[in-house]
Parts: structure tokens; sequence; C-alpha cells
């Protein structure tokens, strides 16, 4: 691929940086394929997800808090499938990926609780959207003080042990969440924290919390119908004092939480934990310091903005010279497919979407562990997955056909979505094609386009 050729360019930003080519994605950013991705970054409707059956914070709160099943699954998968459509139609997809990259990031499994299944979604399209382009401290405090994040690593029971409520119950704090916030959301595993330095961030947590139904439904502990599933902080919970996080030392009660975060997003450990997360997502498996240290540096210069952050990675020279090696993950997969068919998935085959995502083993919500799914190509490439793929592009292919024809024969649709990446075995492959559905499946199991 020549990246002079602005075609080629166009193609290399559509598919490392955003979700794949439309029809008319390549001929629509050729003049500025950078200007487009940056043009995303700074976009209010291509921002935004809205929808007349989504709940908003409140409501989801209520009813992962209180409701049945089959309420807060009914918002688990409306969420779910509105996120999907939102990013067959964006314009590149870059914001997308960025909000997809950043929901894997603080991930939560929805099979923990009802009220992760039942915000899980919500926190995605309110708090992810809201901060992506923003101060990491502002995204990393607002996802800490969600109801759902607080369930899902068992903070809502934690309860310092020499606050008023510890004394009179014996009661204790659990470290889940404060691990976490050092292993993975900011500094990084080996940065140099101590079990001392969670011990200490566990006690900042302590009284970080969320109405239970049961608590609003009684009155207790500061709930009522009006906060029901939602964040509380209660201070007789708050283990008192000063605390100590790596050498730092916090005072205060709940400004304490704010404060810590604050000082541990603009720590260097976490600038090159997230630059380095940020590359081996977007370029390659293997990221370099030449790589990481231009972006950690974009990041730290600006107090951790994250604008700033990803500018400096679609600045980076290998975004627009390394190979394209990194496998799509199944997700991708399946968005990049409706994206070239132009396809949206109809009402009465969504059960059968969310079925394909099930079998490809990467449907939204559903990574057990808080470290999200992996983001390395070799998890996804193996002989059986491949083979599910191919099951699953098929099937779908048939699906969207069945509801639309195609406009434009297989071939003129490869050219048109791959531009000069098109290689010259594929079009054999498309040209020997008998039916218009094993062209595209053969299209989709192209190593050009399964490689982003």
């Amino acid at each position: 691929m020549t990246l002079t050729d602005p075609i080629a360019r166009a193609a290399l930003a559509a598919s490392r940086f955003g979700l794949g080519a439309r029809p008319t994605t390549l001929q629509d950013i050729a003049s500025d394929p950078r200007g487009a991705l940056v043009q995303e970054l700074t976009t209010g409707w291509v921002r935004r997800l809205r929808g007349t059956q989504l709940p908003d914070p409140a409501q989801a709160a209520a009813t992962g808090a209180s409701g049945s099943f089959t309420d807060y699954e009914a918002i688990n998968r409306a969420e779910t499938i509105a996120a999907f459509h939102k990013r067959v139609f964006a314009p590149v997809g870059f914001f997308e990926r960025l909000v997809m990259f950043w929901s894997n990031h603080f991930n939560m499994s929805v099979e923990k609780a009802a009220l992760v299944r039942g915000m899980r979604g919500v926190v995605e399209r309110y708090v992810i959207r809201g901060t992506a382009t923003g101060p990491f401290e502002r995204m990393l405090t607002a996802i800490l003080t969600q109801a759902a994040m607080l369930c899902y690593l068992d903070n809502q029971d934690s309860i310092g042990p020499n606050s008023l409520i510890g004394l009179r119950r014996g009661a204790g704090v659990n470290v889940n969440l404060a691990r976490e916030v050092l292993e993975l959301h900011t500094l990084g595993y080996g940065a140099g924290y101590t079990e001392g330095d969670i011990l200490q961030m566990a006690y900042i947590l302590s009284g970080h919390s969320y109405v239970r139904g049961w608590e609003a439904d009684r009155n207790l502990n500061g709930g009522s119908d009006a906060t029901r599933g939602q964040y509380i902080f209660r201070d007789d919970w708050h283990e008192p004092g000063p605390r100590r996080v790596l050498g730092r030392r916090y005072t205060g009660r709940a400004g304490q939480l704010t404060a810590v975060l604050t000082d541990l997003a603009r720590h260097p450990a976490t600038a090159q934990h997230l630059a380095f997360k940020l590359v081996q997502h977007f370029l390659t498996d293997t990221p370099t310091p030449e790589m990481v240290d231009p972006i950690a540096r974009a990041y730290l210069d600006s107090e951790g903005d994250l604008m700033q952050t990803a500018l400096a990675l679609i600045d980076l020279p290998q975004a627009w010279t390394l190979p394209q090696t990194k496998l799509r993950t199944p997700y991708e997969l399946m968005v990049a497919q409706a994206r070239a068919l132009n396809r949206m998935w109809h009402d009465d085959d969504l059960w059968l979407l969310l079925q394909i995502l099930d079998a490809l083993g990467h449907r939204p919500g559903f990574w057990e562990t808080p470290d999200g799914f992996p983001d390395e190509t070799a998890h996804w490439l193996s002989p059986n997955g491949l083979r599910i793929r191919g099951d699953a592009l098929q099937k779908a292919t048939q699906i969207l056909l069945n509801r639309a024809p195609l406009t434009l024969p297989p071939r003129r649709l490869a050219a048109r979505v791959l531009g000069p990446a098109l290689s010259v075995e594929t079009a054999t492959a498309l040209r020997a094609a008998t039916d218009p559905v094993q062209a595209l499946t053969l299209l989709f199991m192209a190593p050009e386009f399964q490689r982003r």
C-alpha cells in the first residue's frame, strides 16, 4: 500500500482507527483522512447516543436495584443494540473506538449483579461518552463513583473499622476496588505501589456506596425511593483521619477520593500505562518506547487531557507506516461487516446478532474479570475461533441480505471498502464465487478485512 495514495491513506484510517469503511467512506475522507478522525472528536452528534427506549441514569439505577430480570436485561439488551447501530453508521468510527477502549479499560461484567446489568450501558452512554476527550481524572472520578462499579468490585459494604458504624459493627474495608484502581485503572501492575498503598486507598474508598433496594424501601442508611440504586457517600462509614498513598498525604472525608484520583491520573506511571494500552489497541501487540513515549508525554504535558492524547496517537509516524497485523476483535468484525454492507440489523433479527456475539465470545459486558477483553491478537487467533468467525459471518450475511438485496456486486463492493488493500488473491476468489453470500463471506474472511 502506498501511503501517498489518498485512497490508501483513507483505507488505513478507516480500518486502523475506525470501524471499517462503508461503501462511500474512502471517497468521503480521501482528501483529509486525519482531519476526518479529528472531526469525530469534536462533533456533537457523532459523540451522542440517544434513543427513545434508553433510560436515564436514575431509571437504570432504580431498575437494577429493584426491578425484575426481564426489566434490567431489557435495558442491557437495548443499550447493547443501540451502541452497535451507532457504530455501524458512525462516519469513520474513531470516537466509537475510543468509547469501546475506555469501556473495556473500566470493564464491568453484567453477570456480577442485577445493578451492573441494568447500568453498564448507561454508564458507557453518559460517563464514557461524556468524558472520552476530557481530563482523565474526570472520567476516573465519575466511573469510580458509579453505583455499577462500586457494586461490581464489592465496595458497597466497605466500612472503615474506626468509623462510627465500623466501631459499632466491627466491620472492615474491602480492598477489591482499591487494588484495581491502582493495578488496572491508573498506575498499572508493578508500578511501585505497595500493599500498604492498596489498604490506604481502600480506607479512602470506604463509605463510597450506593442505595440498595431494601435501603430505599425502608429509608435506611440515607436511602430513599428517589435515590434507589444511586451513588451515596456515607460519612459515618468512612475511615476517619488522614491517609497516605504513594507517599502523599490526603486529608478530609469525601474530598479525599477526588484528591487522590487527581494525583493518580496525573502520575507518570499512569501516563505510561495508558499510552502503552492505546498503542497496543490501535497499532501493534508489541509497542516500543518510540511509540509509547510521545503519547505519554502528550498526556503528561496536557495534565491527562484525553483529546491531546488521542491526537498524539494519530500523529505517530508509525500509525501510518506499520503493517496492519492487529486482528479485528469479533465485535469490531461484526460492526465492520454491517458497515461494508451498509445495513442495519432488523428488529426481528436482533436476538440472532446477540447470539452470534455470544458464540464469538465477545458480547459487550460479558467478560467476567475487571481486566477487560484481551487486546492481543493471539487471544482471538485460533483455528476454532477462525472457524466460528466464518460460520458467524456467513450466517450474518444471509440475514442482512434477506432484508435487502445488494446494490453493488461483491467485487465492486470489495474495492469500495478496501481500496488498494484488496489483494489479488481475494479478488480472484470473489470472481470464482458461485453466489453473493459465498462471495461476501470470502470477502469478510479475507486477511485484509480481518486485520486492522
